[in-house]
């Protein structure tokens, strides 16, 4: 029987449905076009007083009955809404107080005892991102923000491959106050026809005769851009929304008006910011929720509980021991004891590694990525060698990314606190528009994380090739390609992986991207002939290089490094064309 996937999207004034068949998802993802729903269904939200929680949930209920009226079955709900919602996408946080009944979980666990299949939230702004990333809308090294506008006024940013939430933060702009009211108010597309109550809201942008009326709407957009800006460094700002339709629908040019008068109004630093209408306006959250309950549909189909007496590193190294009465000597000769013994067992999981480095390297000549994802002390430990692999090899920085549990921002000084690791990171798989070609590697000691194993699934069920590090010696799991085993037994302190576990990782990442970047060309001889010229240190690095293996002088060795902007590999290109310094 075809399998299907709800998909809600619910706002201040609307409930939106729509039920998507799982092969029109994943034909759609693969193929960079909006997927096509099975049939689409709208109610009014009744969230507003003086409805009811009940009401809400009854209007709730006649819609999902009309939407599943299609012959399927039912594999997967997910929901976008407004207001914030918590990093595991089970229930909101925080919320205009007007949707304040969607705070009251009892709805959540109905649709969950009702139909017994995965139910996610996710942010409405977040659901539009993971809608346009499968169009190919986000790519390269710069900042979105992500912009839907209807009721009121969503903003999610995407940065560098990755969503992004600074300091463990939610982005809530529309939440800014200003002496005229806040952002929300300012953008809602419902408080302009308030506004303008005599006037329809179609003739507002439609008739020329109203341009006055909407003057201090559109320059009050872009006020919200700038200020995006100034807070997230967005390069470009995507408005997608009931706006988006209503534009699209009337044929007012928006882009065009909102990007001159940015140009017209440059920012403090000069910046000028760009601004991209999404014309598929409110199709995107219902699709990239669709997109979201696909994926999670995979990840939960192959999740492995792992009961906590069969982790291993949970035990004690020596039970017998009494640390706290141990000379600091003899801790730190146990210590290193210990590390030697993880060190020497590491040996047999080589093969597994030389195999796993062969085929990362197939896939990156392709075209794909490199993509960590690890929780803790593992997710840091990626990310250290994420950002030496550009600088050391000259690898496109967009092309390794890691991905860490409760999101990558501030990782390296704040530790995950709110059951993070629990979550699933398919919403960061979707948002990283992960591909056919892209390596995964899932690293988690325990191997327990199901943020870790969610995206490894993910990746598997897509045909990526997916890689789990883990302690523990196995040969095969549900949900990932490969498994690499550190072997690293007990940890001194009893379920400390920072420890053992951690250097044996950090091991296991050096040899991995080392030998596929020496694969891929980045490396002569014994020397990285493609790092970055991005310090004293490396540019005397890049010197000793070209003298080295060119015999060029200390002075010549600048001069030709100064004429090719420091670009090393260009340096050593323009010196094998040029026979005055070829050998």
């Amino acid at each position: 029987m075809n399998q299907i996937v709800l998909s809600l999207d619910i706002g201040g004034t609307w409930i939106k449905g729509a039920t998507y068949s799982c092969e029109e998802l994943s034909n759609a993802y693969f193929h960079h076009t909006l997927p096509q729903p099975l049939n689409m269904v709208k109610r009014e939200s009744c969230l507003a007083a003086p409805f009811t929680i009940h009401d809400f949930q009854s209007a709730l209920n006649e819609l999902i009955k009309d939407l599943l009226s299609i012959r399927g079955e039912l594999c997967s709900i997910a929901i976008s809404t407004a207001g914030v919602v918590d990093y595991a996408g089970k229930r909101i946080k925080f919320v205009a107080p007007h949707l304040s009944s969607l705070k009251n979980i009892a709805w959540v666990e109905w649709l969950k005892n009702e139909f017994d299949v995965p139910v996610t939230l996710i942010n409405d702004a977040n659901a539009t991102m993971l809608g346009a990333a499968p169009l190919g809308y986000l790519n390269g090294l710069k900042t979105i923000g992500v912009m839907p506008i209807g009721t009121g006024l969503g903003f999610s940013v995407w940065r560098n491959g990755r969503v992004w939430t600074p300091d463990f933060s939610y982005t809530l702009l529309g939440c800014i106050e200003t002496p005229d009211g806040n952002f929300d108010q300012w953008a809602s597309i419902v408080g302009l026809a308030k506004r303008y109550p005599d006037i329809a809201l179609e003739d507002l942008f439609k008739m020329d005769k109203y341009k006055v009326c909407l003057k201090s709407y559109l320059e009050g957009l872009v006020k919200i851009v700038q200020t995006a800006y100034y807070m997230y460094h967005t390069n470009e700002v995507f408005i997608g929304g009931g706006l988006a339709d209503l534009v699209v629908h009337v044929g007012f040019p928006l882009e065009d008006i909102l990007n001159n008068l940015l140009k017209d109004h440059p920012l403090a630093d000069g910046t000028i910011p760009s601004i991209r209408l999404l014309d598929e306006g409110n199709r995107l959250p219902l699709a990239g929720a669709a997109m979201l309950g696909y994926g999670e549909h995979i990840a939960q189909k192959s999740r492995w509980i792992k009961p906590y007496s069969a982790i291993s590193t949970e035990n004690a190294y020596d039970a017998s021991l009494h640390l706290e009465k141990m000379t600091h000597d003899e801790f730190v000769r146990l210590l290193w004891k210990a590390e030697q013994e993880a060190g020497v067992w590491l040996e047999d999981s080589l093969s597994d590694l030389s195999l796993v480095i062969g085929r990362v390297v197939e896939r990156l000549k392709s075209g794909g990525r490199l993509l960590y994802v690890g929780a803790g002390t593992s997710g840091r430990l990626a990310a250290i060698d994420t950002v030496e692999i550009a600088c050391t090899f000259g690898f496109p920085r967009d092309k390794v990314l890691t991905f860490i549990a409760g999101g990558v921002a501030d990782a390296s000084i704040e530790i995950e606190c709110d059951f993070e690791e629990d979550a699933s990171s398919v919403p960061e798989m979707l948002a990283a528009s992960l591909g056919k070609n892209d390596v995964v590697v899932g690293i988690s000691v325990s191997g327990s994380a199901y943020y870790v194993q969610s995206a490894l699934a993910f990746a598997k069920g897509i045909g990526a090739y997916s890689v789990l590090i883990q302690e523990e010696d196995v040969k095969d799991l549900p949900f990932c390609d490969k498994i690499i085993s550190l072997r690293t037994g007990y940890e001194i302190v009893a379920g400390s992986t920072r420890m053992k576990a951690g250097t044996a990782t950090k091991k296991i990442l050096n040899f991995l991207s080392t030998a596929t970047m020496v694969s891929l060309g980045n490396v002569y001889g014994c020397y990285m002939t493609h790092l970055e010229c991005i310090n004293e240190k490396l540019i005397c690095r890049a010197q000793h290089i070209l003298q080295t293996l060119f015999g060029l002088t200390n002075d010549d060795s600048f001069t030709l490094l100064e004429k090719n902007r420091f670009d090393l590999k260009r340096t050593i290109n323009f010196i094998l064309k040029d026979n005055q310094y070829h050998e």
